[in-house]
């Protein structure tokens, strides 16, 4: 975190911080008033009045961001908001925040302003001895806050959540006005704080002047843009390292602060006065966890009026479990003045990746362990020659040469093992699996066990996508993947996609704004929807993504007078009538409208840069591909006739299936497009060809897991049948089996019963009221109790995409479990 000083005294705090580190826990200040005469309240303070508030608790503003409703302050220490009628004010490091107490009570007082409320919240201090009066202990907090406000009208309450050995309590001080002489409120008011310590390296790379130059590309690169798109952003990052934001959303604001130094990492966040009805706070959770990835965390929710609310313990007690983090703790204090909050503690769940590498060396040759041995010590230079590399290995090796080893062993599949690779392989932590089915079901077991996890969800096998990739690259070497983003959104495959060099087909804004919060420049993306709404069209063109497709020529004029910019590409339908999803029906123009289409474009002055088709999704005709080139290379040539220079640009769509999936062979596909492409676009032409695969990367490497919460056994005609409910269902991940027409396998395992060899005939339901939401029938299942699950293999492709929350059960957020296998 970036430190400004003013005085001698401040130099010798930096000196004795440098010694351990940078105190990243925040005090925080809220201060409410009440006032009959003054309209404009605390926002009449000047900006000289301002910072003698910030004098007195040592920080300054670096930064700041004004609305209709509050005006905001990034601090060089945190944060500062002053609504007409409250103060927020949050500092770091040593600062002296309750000293700025006084200063504000007076110049309130001058604005005829009387103190409503008085809340001081702050997390445990990672260097408590290193704080001084008042700071040095909650104690002393608590008796210098009541001198102050000890005798308003309802009293104070001071107490400490968590437990005894806890790193991370919540300390919380209040003094209210009698309830009654509270005006009250009609809705509730939320505030969630979330505080995290021991950030992922990766993550906290973001924060750092050499890895991200400004505070805007931090902003995007981290993902921090994400979290609350809809909110205006102001932001400052520090030298050399270090961050600070403040967001603005109507009356709502948010704020995040971040220490990234390795040793005492520290992030928080914070977002008050949004509606859960309308921001699903739990999603906010896993998002802000996600940028950040701590080993430990605690989340407050503080609720104002909570009385007046639907919000029950049920809502923020034990409910709330982020994905990827077991609970630690959990409890709940009622508080004056009709607040109430709710704390929890949760731990990353930690997996062995010593052991899952050393199983994973048992399967290897002597040749690949040795060329193991030779890698690992070029990338880290910590293992000796005569170290067996076996399964007996060294608890002395470093997490940095654990991680060494997954990239080798990247190579040993005969895969992309670039620096991009590796390191967004590293990020996502896999555990190392065998290649059988049984292997997988083992690990999923092991991780229910530890977990003691009763949600459904997916295992994403990144080896599986590394091979699929080599395939596409031997088989189709003209043609670069830009992957479909709609087919499964999933953000680790996204960023291990993005660092093997696809590009991305997007169809709306926010899937855009998916792949541009990974760092995709906008020349690796196409925006391949031939009838997009006008705001994503100028939301694309404000992104410098400009290449897209069309088919109509009222397309041509949306774009003409939205993103003249724009670099048109023109797709012809082209219809595979045995794909599982024709789309031609809906998106394509038919050939004796080209002429006219590319005329229209070129008196608009529109550039015309290409051909695009799409045979439909899982293709089953190979010659669907060829024969769509060939009519490609006849608009070439017209266009060509017409004048127009441009095109440069083959877009063959998507329709691709990996081995084992329902369509047609990619060896099959691939060979019909490779002698199209030699007989109608040769090298010699230098036009660039490209593709929309979604399926081919996604289906076969994610597997689900769902849980079987009730069974019952019928007789029909002297059989038993079983039947199953599992928490997944038609309107989650198995819409596919509407909307995609697909053929699900499936297999069942013990997980609270024993093993056994007898099975019968079975039935599997999902969890929601309709008789619709049967997921399979008349299949050979083992018998299985409540407890037990079933593992559902090749569930990549528009799955969880298309998922709902229908009947009040959330199964489109599932959490995803990365491994790597090997073979």
């Amino acid at each position: 975190m970036g430190i400004l000083y003013q005085n001698e005294e401040d130099i010798t705090n930096i000196q004795l911080q440098s010694m351990k580190g940078f105190e990243g826990v925040e005090k925080r200040l809220q201060l409410d008033f009440i006032s009959i005469d003054n309209t404009k309240g605390l926002r009449a303070l000047s900006r000289k009045q301002i910072e003698q508030i910030l004098m007195a608790a040592r920080c300054t503003i670096v930064s700041e961001l004004s609305s209709s409703d509050v005006d905001t302050y990034v601090l060089s220490e945190s944060s500062l908001f002053i609504y007409p009628f409250k103060l927020i004010m949050k500092t770091c490091g040593t600062t002296k925040l309750l000293n700025a107490v006084p200063v504000i009570l007076g110049l309130s007082s001058g604005l005829c302003l009387d103190v409503k409320c008085c809340m001081y919240t702050r997390c445990s201090y990672l260097f408590p001895e290193e704080q001084t009066y008042p700071h040095e202990s909650f104690a002393q907090e608590v008796k210098y806050l009541d001198g102050l406000f000890g005798n308003l009208g309802a009293g104070r309450q001071a107490c400490v959540l968590g437990g005894p050995c806890k790193k991370q309590n919540w300390h919380i001080y209040i003094a209210s006005v009698d309830c009654a002489e509270d005006s009250g409120i009609s809705f509730p008011i939320y505030t969630l704080e979330i505080c995290m310590t021991d950030l992922d390296r990766t993550r906290a790379a973001h924060f750092y002047k050499s890895n991200c130059s400004n505070a805007a590309e931090m902003t995007q690169k981290s993902g921090i843009s994400m979290l609350l798109p809809q909110s205006q952003i102001c932001d400052y990052g520090f030298d050399p390292c270090g961050y600070s934001m403040n967001s603005v959303e109507s009356s709502a604001v948010a704020t995040i602060h971040v220490t990234p130094e390795q040793g005492f990492s520290y992030a928080s966040f914070e977002a008050m006065g949004y509606d859960p009805n309308y921001v699903d706070f739990k999603a906010l959770i896993d998002n802000v966890l996600l940028c950040f990835k701590p080993a430990l965390c605690s989340v407050a929710v503080h609720i104002k009026g909570f009385q007046t609310s639907w919000c029950s313990s049920s809502l923020w007690g034990s409910s709330i479990s982020p994905r990827g983090y077991v609970s630690d703790h959990f409890s709940m204090e009622k508080l004056p003045g009709d607040y109430i909050v709710y704390f929890h503690t949760f731990a990353e769940q930690v997996f062995d990746r010593q052991s899952s590498v050393a199983t994973c060396l048992d399967q290897l040759t002597v040749e690949q362990i040795t060329d193991l041995r030779s890698a690992s010590l070029k990338l880290s230079g910590e293992l000796s020659c005569d170290m067996p590399l076996t399964s007996k290995l060294s608890k002395n090796v470093s997490d940095n040469v654990v991680s060494n080893i997954y990239c080798c062993l990247l190579a040993s599949t005969q895969c992309c093992s670039t620096f991009a690779v590796q390191h967004v392989v590293s990020a996502m932590d896999p555990m190392m699996v065998g290649s059988k089915p049984v292997d997988l079901d083992n690990l999923i077991k092991k991780h229910i066990d530890s977990t003691r996890r009763e949600d459904a969800f997916y295992v994403m096998d990144v080896g599986v996508v590394l091979r699929l990739w080599r395939t596409w690259k031997l088989s189709l070497p003209r043609v670069h993947p830009f992957y479909a983003v709609k087919c499964n959104c999933n953000v680790p495959l996204l960023a291990l996609l993005s660092a093997l060099g696809a590009g991305f087909d997007v169809a709306s804004k926010s899937e855009l704004d998916l792949v541009r919060s990974l760092g995709v420049g906008g020349d690796r993306v196409i925006f391949a929807n031939p009838c997009k709404l006008p705001s994503h069209i100028r939301h694309a063109a404000n992104h410098n993504v400009h290449l897209t497709t069309f088919d109509s020529e009222g397309e041509l004029y949306k774009l003409h007078k939205l993103n003249p910019q724009a670099e048109v590409v023109l797709r012809i339908r082209v219809c595979d009538s045995g794909a599982r999803c024709p789309l031609g029906v809906k998106y394509g123009a038919e050939m004796n409208e080209c002429e006219h289409l590319l005329a229209v474009a070129k008196e608009l002055g529109l550039q015309v840069v290409g051909v695009a088709f799409h045979v439909g999704s899982g293709a089953s005709d190979p010659s669907s591909f060829a024969h769509g080139i060939a009519q490609a290379r006849q608009l070439f040539d017209v266009a060509k006739s017409m004048g127009l220079t441009c095109m440069r640009l083959l877009d063959i769509g998507g329709g691709f299936v990996s081995d084992g999936g329902f369509g047609v062979s990619f060896s099959a596909a691939a060979s019909s497009i490779n002698e199209a492409l030699e007989k109608f676009f040769p090298p010699s032409l230098g036009i660039t060809v490209i593709a929309e695969p979604g399926r081919f990367f996604a289906e076969e490497s994610f597997t689900l897991a769902a849980q079987i919460f009730g069974n019952r056994i019928r007789q029909k005609e002297g059989l038993e049948i079983a039947e199953y409910w599992i928490n997944d269902g038609i309107y989650g991940s198995m819409n596919c089996l509407l909307y995609d027409h697909a053929k699900l396998l499936v297999r069942g395992l013990h997980v609270s019963s024993a093993q056994g060899k007898e099975g019968c005939q079975s039935t599997v339901f999902g969890p929601t009221c309709d008789g619709l939401d049967t997921v399979m029938q008349n299949i050979w299942l083992p018998r299985l109790d409540c407890g037990d699950w079933l593992v559902f293999p090749r569930m990549g492709a528009y799955t969880a995409a298309a998922a709902s929350s229908f009947n009040g059960f959330n199964i489109c957020g599932f959490e995803t479990l990365c491994v790597l296998s090997t073979s």
